[in-house]
């Protein structure tokens, strides 16, 4: 018995682990149904947790079992490292979580913010001036171009209107 599930368990992680890799979806799904989406995949009672208890259970009943202990001994043996490895697929999870925001800028939070004009932006998209802007908490120099009939000088306030290719598109907020 402790064969079977250590040997299903295994081969039902992998295929956890190829699917999360090669798949956009998550097969982690929490055992609680009222669960909130931002902290479902820390749940200790998740598919993950589980198959990792028994993967633990498994194995360790197994090679326990094999050694000629007793079956109350091996079985609590056994429990006892299913939790641990669920509590390591926990915490594996949790390091995981916490390296999910990569910090890259997206220009396309430009949009809507005021800023300033660094270098001379010219008239009517003859060229590229540069504005300095507030993008994500962060104050960025970024390659700006109007639309505007008149060129908009430096230290003028702008507003980000739309982003192409990370050239912003903006207009003065003075004329």
């Amino acid at each position: 018995m402790f064969w079977g599930i250590a040997i299903a368990a295994s081969l039902f992680q992998v295929l956890i682990f190829v699917g999360s890799v090669f798949s956009s979806h998550d097969f982690d799904h929490s055992a609680d149904p009222n669960a909130a989406d931002s902290g479902e995949a820390l749940k200790l009672l998740s598919l993950r947790g589980i198959v990792a208890f028994l993967v633990g259970f498994g194995w360790t009943g197994g090679l326990f079992l094999a050694k000629g202990l007793s079956l109350l001994l091996v079985i609590l043996m056994a429990i006892a490292a299913g939790i641990v490895f669920m509590g390591v697929i926990l915490l594996i999870m949790r390091l995981l979580v916490s390296l999910r925001a990569d910090g890259t800028l997206d220009y396309a939070n430009a949009v809507g913010q005021t800023g300033h004009v660094y270098i001379t932006i010219p008239a009517r998209r003859a060229g590229q001036g540069q504005v300095e802007v507030m993008i994500q908490g962060r104050l960025v120099t970024a390659h700006a171009v109007t639309d505007y009939y008149q060129p908009i000088a430096p230290q003028t306030e702008i507003v980000v209107l739309a982003v192409e290719s990370r050239t912003l598109l903006v207009v003065s907020l003075t004329y």
